[in-house]
This record gives C-alpha cells, sequence and structure tokens, in this order.
C-alpha cells in the first residue's frame, strides 16, 4: 500500500525538475514529463498497481538496497530503523532532563554513531532485477492505460561509490597528464551502469522513462535511447562500497 514515502519521493521529483539529469530526453520529452508530472494523481485504488496515473499512463515508485536481503526485509533499513529509534528516544529523554534541570554554565555532548552494514554493487544489482521483475509481472496485469509507463527507481542508501576504470588496458607504471580524466563519484550512478542499462533496454517497449533518484540527485532515462546512451560510455565503472559512519551529535 503506498504511502507518504511514495508521495515524497515524487514531490521531490517536481521540485526538483530544473536540476534532472538527463539521458536521450528530447526537449519536447521534457515538456511532456513536466506535465505527467503535475497531472499525477495518486491510484485511488491504494493497495494496487500502480502508485499513480494520469491521462496516458502510469507511475510506479519502487526502493532498491545495496545491503543484504534477509525475510525480514533489507538488513540496511531494519538496522537503521533500530538506530534511529533507540537514538530518538535517547535525545528525547536527555532534552527533557535539561529542560527540567539545566545545568548552568556546563556544555555536555551527546554522540551517536550507525556503522552501516556490509554494502555491496552484487546486492544492488539482485535487489533492482528482482523487484523490477515483479512490477514487471504487475504491469502484465494492469488493465489501465498504458502509452507512456514511468518507473521511479529510488537509493535512499549512500554506500557506494563508481570509477571510470579508463587505465585497464594501459601499462602500469606510464604517466598521461591531462589526455583523459577519470569520471568519480560518490555515489551509484544508474546512468553510468551498462550492465544494468542493458537489463532496462529488455523492457523499453512497456517502460518509457526511468526516474533514478539517490541522495543527491535525479537522473532521468529514456529507455529506448540507451543504445546511443551507451554510446557515450567507452569504459566501464567499477563500484565499491564506501565506509560510512553517519554520526550525530547533541550539545546542552
Amino acid at each position: 500500500m503506498r504511502g507518504e514515502k511514495e508521495k515524497n519521493c515524487l514531490q521531490n521529483i517536481i521540485e526538483n525538475c530544473a536540476n534532472w539529469y538527463l539521458y536521450g530526453v528530447s526537449y519536447d520529452d521534457l515538456n511532456l514529463l513536466q506535465s505527467i508530472l503535475q497531472e499525477a494523481q495518486p491510484n485511488p485504488e491504494s493497495s494496487t498497481f500502480p502508485d499513480f496515473i494520469f491521462e496516458d499512463g502510469f507511475i510506479e515508485h519502487f526502493q532498491i538496497t545495496s545491503s543484504k536481503v534477509t525475510r525480514k526485509g533489507a538488513e540496511h533499513q531494519r538496522e537503521y530503523s533500530q538506530y534511529r529509534k533507540k537514538t530518538d528516544t535517547a535525545i528525547e529523554a536527555i532534552t527533557r532532563n535539561m529542560n527540567s534541570r539545566p545545568y548552568l554554565g556546563e556544555v555536555q555532548e551527546y554522540h551517536w554513531v550507525f556503522p552501516q552494514p556490509v554494502h555491496s554493487y552484487e546486492n544492488l544489482k539482485k535487489s533492482l532485477e528482482e523487484i523490477w521483475s515483479k512490477h514487471i509481472d504487475s504491469l502484465n496485469k494492469y488493465a489501465g492505460k498504458k502509452q507512456v509507463g514511468i518507473f521511479i527507481v529510488e537509493y535512499p542508501e549512500y554506500a557506494l561509490a563508481m570509477c571510470e576504470n579508463v587505465y585497464e588496458a594501459i601499462k602500469a607504471g606510464f604517466r598521461y597528464d591531462g589526455l583523459r580524466d577519470q569520471q568519480k563519484f560518490d555515489t551509484y550512478r544508474l546512468s553510468r551502469d551498462k550492465e544494468i542499462l542493458d537489463y532496462l533496454y529488455r523492457f523499453s517497449r512497456q517502460i518509457t522513462f526511468v526516474f533514478y533518484v539517490f541522495h543527491s540527485g535525479i537522473e532521468v532515462i529514456k529507455l529506448e535511447n540507451i543504445p546511443d546512451h551507451k554510446k557515450l560510455l567507452p569504459w566501464d565503472f567499477q563500484v565499491c562500497p564506501l565506509i560510512v559512519l553517519n554520526h550525530e551529535s547533541l550539545y546542552c
């Protein structure tokens, strides 16, 4: 059943439309997408596919993870939820105590750290393909308008980095200053992943656009233009896990 998570993600896309990264998207496509997002309404059948509908099609949202997934769900989301609950309870208790018994002239510091569980590209790829496949199954059963199909793929974690492997075939120990700068990203970018792009292209007759939403941006990919998109990706990218400690402090 959809809820605030889906609505908030769609609102984030709408509010940041001026900063979208566009791949294979024409000016006419851009005008169409902006019109669609303003028109789209939550599906009145709240527990069924898709999340949002508009005159000629649908929008479906789902999240992916690069952490391990068990029967209890994504390890990262489960552990972070537990950390968040514990931390919020502690902050609330400290704040309540300070308000009732303030320590004049004394500063107290409290710190909390959330060590992320293990993340990997293999987990992310598995998550995307499995969840994507389930939503395609739902689409195949859907009797509504399908002229324009949009999937929103949200990756809420900050756990993977990417680096263009431009030196893969170059002899070690030699310099080629300034000939070709590597593209490096401190987060996973779907637009650079040729393996996943190939997978998405298989569904280009059913899905017109993909919005990929990550912690610092939004990519818009038109699936039918992925072959041209890939021509601008001569090298593969290596994807590596980040070592991240989510840290927060409270000063009273």
